[in-house]
């Protein structure tokens, strides 16, 4: 049950950064965002309430539900989908990778978890790898601005971080995962529509096929069901092993943006990649 929870996650996110890109290349990504939200929050709220399903959210918990919702529904969103406007979106995916010693720093600053060996032999690898995927592109950065979506990319993995650590506090409360992710969703909507607003870009819903399609996957496949999947991994396995996802994910999201967005690897590039996943394999495997 584990594995196939595993495996969908990552292949589901992995095809959600091809999405994203079908969604950044038509229209801004504020409005995306905010309407990916506003569906899903509908339909998982009305599902669960009119099947008796959602038990309720208590005021205690509120806070921590909705510091999960607006990180790693809104916040997230709308920083990495202004990342994938600059480099590939398999790159963005590379670069979310950083989340996993993230995760480590925060379950022991504020759990008291102890770090694993792994992480301080690990990260520096993984860092190493990063470096060697962009080093055929390190020239370049600067003048088209690439070096943005590298920036927002790391930003993105910290706000995933620290919605996982409400993720963890979440799970020990035993809140429910399906409920949790539809009130989730519903406190993240503010952030997305205050986006659009302060952006000035309104909130348009481009009738482009492909945006359409990439939308109704957004909504289907990565609001509803991915977190599903992750949630319960993270409930099932704790965030660190659950986070093990996050080498697979950048390999198939490089895979796919090699076929739709022309990607072109480099021997750097695959030497990257596999001390990335070496380097992340450590950090999650090595207790000691």
């Amino acid at each position: 049950m584990n594995a196939g929870l595993f495996l969908a996650t990552a292949v589901m996110w992995a095809a959600g950064w091809v999405a994203t890109r079908l969604q950044v290349d038509v229209a801004p990504a504020a409005p995306a965002v905010a309407w990916r939200l506003v569906a899903a929050a509908v339909i998982l709220q009305v599902a669960l309430r009119a099947t008796g399903r959602h038990p309720g959210t208590r005021a205690r918990d509120l806070p921590f539900v909705a510091m999960q919702g607006v990180a790693l529904f809104s916040a997230n969103n709308l920083v990495l989908y202004e990342a994938v406007r600059h480099i590939a979106s398999g790159l963005v995916a590379l670069v979310m990778a950083s989340v996993i010693p993230l995760n480590a720093v925060g379950l022991r600053l504020i759990y008291g978890v102890p770090f694993r060996r792994g992480v301080l032999v690990g990260a520096p690898i993984a860092a190493v790898g990063l470096a060697l995927v962009f080093l055929p592109e390190w020239d370049t950065l600067a003048r088209v601005g690439a070096w943005k979506g590298v920036v927002l990319g790391a930003a993105g993995s910290v706000i995933v971080a620290a919605g996982n650590m409400a993720a963890v506090r979440n799970a020990r409360a035993g809140l429910p995962t399906f409920p949790l992710i539809a009130d989730g969703l519903v406190c993240a909507i503010p952030l997305a529509v205050g986006a659009c607003v302060v952006q000035g870009v309104g909130m348009p819903f481009p009738r482009d096929a492909g945006w359409i399609g990439a939308f109704a996957y957004q909504v289907l496949g990565l609001s509803i069901l991915s977190f599903w999947c992750y949630f319960t991994l993270q409930a099932r396995m704790g965030p660190d092993r659950a986070a093990f996802v996050l080498v697979l994910v950048p390999v198939i999201a490089l895979g796919i943006s090699t076929v739709v967005e022309g990607y072109r690897w480099t021997l750097p590039a695959i030497l990257g990649v596999a001390l990335v996943a070496a380097g992340n394999v450590l950090a999650l495997g090595w207790r000691r």
